[in-house]
Formats: structure tokens, sequence, C-alpha cells
């Protein structure tokens, strides 16, 4: 971030980054103490260019837990605003532990995390590769408590504990903070996967504040307080048989692992996968240095590929490609990432996920390794592909030692708002099934709640508007109106098709 003094309101804001406006909010920490330390939250704007007809406010979250919402907004607001409208402002915000708001969950140093974070493992095949992920997450949870636990009384953040007060209730109360700071009354939102839950408290903490709220790619709320996040895989499968689906459709010139079959090209990626555990890459020269790839490399990268099937899907047929020929000059630069040590603050890593995951659901250190390996096989009954990769978050917060001093207990609901809610989600998505999202539209008011789902894969509607999709966010957040409820969008692309003016078929079974 610029240089910027933390003030009680946003009217004072400093030009940053070319065409935005930066500011620091001074919040309580706890709100239910008015004598206590205060939180900072960071705060971007993209400025309306409509003033004749300003709207007010968006704020909008890219969801983690952890995204940096000031980053989203530099990054996403200029592609948002064509389909919001020129006559709002984009306001994205650094919630707690994140990026430059204080407190910050940076546990670790910049150099001990660059070290650590090589010792990760992502694919849980065994009981023996729990137990490991379990000490390494003890790690963490250890550093966080020493950084983060306090002792609940204080007069300053440390003393009090900055942890205690980073989960998603507390996060929707500073949503009020800055809305009221920018001298508005009503929250206008946008959120996206995480981003969803934390709209989801919000709506039924402050029913009487919403405006016009959209979440899309939704996690239920529900199941996220219960550290249920097994049922989110109910889909992942589906996004990936879209892969091979999809590719034996277009054929080798487009996808280089396509063979004659659906059944064909799977098992071609299995024997690819399963070479990678009998005989590892050594990649040298690589992007970073040097590097070895690794089976569990491989399955992580397949994951994260999933959930931008656009631009992700082409790339993962390439790198599988590439290890089935041992082309180690065509793997130069997978897995690169940017070096950490001498990083500005808001884009060093951090513990952020765990922070405010971990702090919002319950108390899960009883949980000994042989439970943690049962919830790693139950989670591999919901995905096949992906669940004992998936069940990795499940398992970080078993160690982790910081509890909310004030969660929000109450419903996750309302029988009334006083704005509108619209729901969306794409037809398949690797971690927020539809089955989310309308479980949760029925838990909002039908008169001022709607769904829509657009017939593609991959996560979140907003990664991969079609025009149909475009439309309806931009008629809601233009003129307040709902589509009708159930409402179907077919997508403008799929993933190395191009341009279709139909989308996915439900069942990709192989």
């Amino acid at each position: 971030m610029h240089q910027v003094t933390p003030g009680v309101d946003l009217k004072t804001l400093v030009p940053c980054y070319e065409t935005f406006q930066c500011g620091m909010l001074s919040v309580p920490l706890d709100y239910t103490r008015t004598d206590g330390p205060n939180a900072t939250i960071a705060v971007t704007i993209m400025p309306a260019t409509d003033k004749a007809n300003y709207k007010g406010s968006i704020l909008i979250n890219p969801g983690g837990p952890g995204g940096s919402g000031t980053q989203a907004a530099i990054g996403f607001g200029p592609l948002l605003a064509p389909v919001l409208g020129p006559a709002y402002d984009i306001v994205g915000f650094d919630p707690r532990g994140t990026g430059s708001s204080l407190p910050s969950a940076k546990c670790f140093t910049a150099e001990e995390w660059e070290i650590f974070e090589q010792s990760e493992i992502f694919s849980l095949e065994s009981r023996e590769d729990v137990a490991y992920a379990l000490a390494r997450d003890e790690v963490i949870a250890a550093k966080c408590a020493e950084k983060l636990l306090g002792t609940g009384k204080g007069s300053t953040i440390e003393e009090v504990g900055g942890g205690r007060f980073m989960d998603t209730g507390s996060v929707a109360n500073d949503m009020l903070s800055i809305v009221h700071a920018l001298g508005q009354e009503m929250l206008n939102y946008l959120g996206v996967s995480y981003g969803t839950v934390l709209g989801q408290h919000f709506a039924a903490m402050h029913p009487d504040k919403v405006g016009l709220m959209m979440i899309d790619g939704v996690a239920d709320a529900v199941t996220w307080r219960a550290a249920d996040l097994t049922h989110s895989m109910t889909d992942s499968d589906h996004v990936y048989e879209a892969f091979i689906v999809l590719c034996t459709k277009i054929g080798k010139n487009a996808c280089p692992i396509a063979e004659s079959s659906t059944n064909k090209t799977a098992a071609r990626v299995n024997r690819i996968l399963g070479s990678l555990k009998a005989q590892p890459i050594s990649v040298f020269p690589h992007a970073n240095g040097f590097r070895v790839v690794t089976y569990d490399d491989m399955r992580a990268f397949l994951r994260t590929q999933m959930y931008t099937p656009i631009v992700g899907f082409p790339p993962l047929a390439a790198a599988l490609a590439a290890v089935e020929s041992r082309n180690v000059s065509a793997l130069f630069d997978f897995g690169a990432n940017a070096p950490e040590m001498g990083l500005p603050t808001w884009y060093s890593p951090d513990q952020a996920l765990q922070a405010i995951s971990c702090t919002d659901f319950p108390d899960l250190s009883k949980t000994t390794v042989d439970q943690a390996w049962a919830t790693v096989r139950n989670a591999s009954h919901f995905s096949h592909s992906f669940g004992s990769i998936m069940s990795r978050v499940a398992l970080e917060c078993i160690p982790w030692k910081i509890r909310a001093q004030n969660p929000y207990t109450g419903p996750l609901g309302a029988t009334k708002l006083s704005g509108k809610l619209l729901v969306a989600n794409n037809v398949f998505d690797p971690i927020t099934p539809l089955v989310d999202a309308l479980n949760v539209v029925k838990r909002f008011p039908v008169g001022d709640s709607a769904i829509f789902v657009q017939n593609t894969v991959g996560h979140c509607v907003s990664t991969n508007m079609g025009r149909c999709a475009a439309d309806i966010i931009g008629t809601f957040f233009q003129t307040g109106t709902l589509p009708k409820s159930g409402t179907v969008c077919e997508p403008y692309e799929l993933p190395f098709v191009g341009n279709v003016s139909v989308g996915i078929k439900p069942g990709f079974h192989l």
C-alpha cells in the first residue's frame, strides 16, 4: 500500500496505483469493547466514472479465505466495471489477517516460510502422510499462537491476541464500518467463494443493511461453520471428467494427451501420474533454479487447474504430455513461484487461510491421526480424483490453538432483507457444489432472493461470464431487478472447444 495514515473514516484518501484511491480505516478489534485496541483495514477504491448517476459503492471479496481485496480491486475492478456499471465505486478491502490490514497473520518471516513451505504435502495417500501433515501443521499452529494468541485481555493487540478476532463475524462487522466510513448506509456487495460465507454472515447479522448483494460460487456457511468441508467436493469429479471428455472430443491437436475414447484418455492420464510415482523428474535449469517434479506436485497442479478450466485445461494437458515424454525443457516454468523474500508486505505470504477458517471452526484438537485418516478416506468417497488432496485443508485446523473470542453463533439466514440477494453458481464447481447454493438461497426470503446457474464447469460464474450471466448481473446491480429464480444461462466458451451456444450436458460419468 502507499503510505496512508489510518483514520476513523474514509473521507481522506490518497491517490494510488495511477487511477485508484487508498485508505486505512481504524475499527474496533473487539466490537463488544469501546475501550480496546483498534484493527486497521486497508481499502482500495476504483472510483465511479459516471458521477452524475452515482449509485454508491460495491464492496468485493475474492475469497480464500486470505485473498486480498485491495489487490482484487486493482486486478479485477476494471474487468467488473463494464458489467456492474460506471456509476459505482468498486471497493476492495483486506480482511483482518490479510494483506496490509492489521492485525496481520504473518506468523513466519519470509525467509522462514520460503524454506518451510518446501516441506508441504498435498496429496494424502496413507495414514503416514496424514501423520506427517499434522506434524507440519503443528508447527504453523505453534508459530501463529506465539504471534496471535495473546491472553484475551489487555490494552494492545499483542496482549489481547489479534488472532482471536479474525473470525468471519468480525469481518462482517468491518464491512458495515467501511460502508459507514464511506458515508453510506447500505452494503452493496459481490463476494466469491469464501466471500459468499462472508456475505451470508453479513446478511444474517445485518439484514436491515443489505442493499444489493451477489454471492457467486457459493460455500454453505452452515457447513463451513461446522468444519464440514468434505461435501464441498461433491462435484469435483464432474469437473475432472469434463477435462477428460472435452480433451477427447477436441483431439490431439488441441489436447496432446487425447485418445480415441474417454476411457482411454483417462487411463493415459492415470499412467502419466503413476510414472511420476515410480520416477520423479529432475528439472534443471528451472525458472526457480531447479526443481523435482513429483506425483504430489502434479496432483496438486491438476486440482488447481480445475478452478479455471478455460485457461487451466490446456496447460494441464501440456504438462501431462511433457511428463509423459520426460521433456525437461517443457517443464522449465512448471510450478514456478515468485521469490518471497523482499516482497512488499501486502504480497508476502501469510497464514490467513488458517487464521480465519480455523478460528471459525469448532475446536478440532482432540482429533487423532486415525480419525484424520478416516476423514481423508471419507473425502475420497465424495471425490475419487481429489478427495486425498482437498481434504488437506480440513486437516490444517486440527492443531490450531486460537479460538474466536466473540464468534457469531446465530442463524445464517434471514426472514426479511432490506435489499436483494442474487445467488450464482456453475452447474459443476470443483469446490462449491451447486447443492450449496440451492441450500443457501432457501434461507432467505423468496421475494428478496433468487438463484441463477451457468451451464458450465469451473469455480464461480464471474470468472467466465457468458452474455446471459453478464446481463443478469448487470441488470441486478444497475436496476435492482432479480432474474426468475432457477434461470439457467449458457456459457460463451468451453475449455478446448472455444465459443459455443450450448454448454455442458449434466453427467460426465466415464
